[in-house]
């Protein structure tokens, strides 16, 4: 019996009933005052490194300027595609994007930013002369997408699993280009696309990057890639959009992971729950950006003919879905 429960009654410890001494009491109040601490430091932190990754400061950088003119372009846009919008809009909003892109030539030359801006200047002036909104967005039609959106998606979203065992083999050539491909096409707040995919498939580069992560032990050794994602901050300016960076970033994974389990791969999400101090040490270990916010890491491999996986119940649906009420 360990020595705290020596003269402890026998009934108290089958019930439970472990009473706080002040010594013990003590010890709690300074253990939930350092955590209390740390997490006070670790928010200024990562307040600190938002406003400096970011361009809440600083709207010089060039890609805070394309930022701001691929959120200029979505106004426009999005403005075509409403069911009615309102007649003539869009004209201080079209001259705020021409002064934006002139100033993102500048400094980026003319990149697809620059490349896109203009295209939407151009429906903006065929706007303006008159053509009708339907005609500057894109057409679809309702029986077609819903013939792509039913091709049995239901059973990748069920067959999808986190795989531990892999083969150990080099991924096939090309599959992550695609599955990549399929995660860009992710939402992300104004079409900025901040979301970064960076990859490690050497024996170096994949322990490199799993020595900072907790969780990967007995089996991403074994696998074909480590994949890190992040999200530029520079793609954000305002305070509101200071969590940005995991929605964004989120949803670009949850995409990927689904692309990858398309390509007929095995993948892991490998969470990045750590301290601001390990989050430098990592970035500077393995070259990234130092202002880049590190979403989750995945480890990807080849899937053997025969592998388990972990049982993973699901929450039941009725304690998933909600309705929202009103009340008097």
């Amino acid at each position: 019996m360990p020595a705290a429960l020596v003269g402890t009654p026998v009934a108290a410890v089958q019930q439970g009933d472990f009473r706080v001494t002040p010594v013990n009491g003590l010890h709690q109040q300074a253990r939930r005052l350092r955590r209390s601490l740390q997490l006070l430091l670790a928010s200024l932190q990562d307040a600190w490194s938002f406003a400096r990754g970011s361009g809440l400061l600083n709207d010089a950088p060039p890609a805070v300027r394309a930022a701001h003119a691929l959120k200029t372009m979505h106004r426009l846009e999005k403005g075509w595609a409403l069911p009615d919008p309102r007649a003539g809009f869009g004209q201080a909003t079209a001259q705020l994007l021409s002064r934006q892109l002139s100033e993102h030539e500048q400094s980026s030359g003319a990149d697809w930013v620059w490349l896109q801006g203009q295209a939407t200047l151009q429906r903006y002036r065929a706007y303006a002369n008159g053509a009708s909104p339907a005609q500057l967005s894109e057409p679809m039609q309702a029986r077609a997408v819903q013939h792509n959106a039913r091709q049995d998606f239901a059973s990748l979203v069920r067959s999808r699993r986190s795989v531990r065992q892999f083969t150990g083999d080099p991924l096939p050539a090309g599959c992550l280009e695609r599955a990549a491909e399929l995660a860009a096409q992710s939402p992300s707040v104004c079409n900025r696309s901040g979301a970064r995919l960076w990859v490690a498939t050497t024996p170096e580069m994949r322990a490199r990057a799993l020595q900072w992560q907790d969780g990967h032990q007995g089996f991403a050794d074994r696998a074909g890639a480590i994949a890190v994602i992040t999200v530029d901050p520079s793609v954000f300016h305002a305070v509101g959009e200071r969590h940005q960076a995991w929605i964004d970033g989120g949803l670009f994974a949850m995409t990927l992971v689904h692309a990858l389990h398309h390509e007929g791969l095995g993948c892991c999400c490998l969470n990045w729950s750590v301290t601001p101090q390990v989050d430098r040490a990592f970035k500077r270990s393995i070259g990234l950006p130092p202002f880049e916010s590190v979403v989750m890491l995945l480890a990807i491999g080849v899937l053997p003919a025969h592998y388990t996986v972990a049982h993973s119940p699901r929450r039941p649906l009725s304690e998933v879905l909600r309705t929202l009420e009103c009340y008097p």
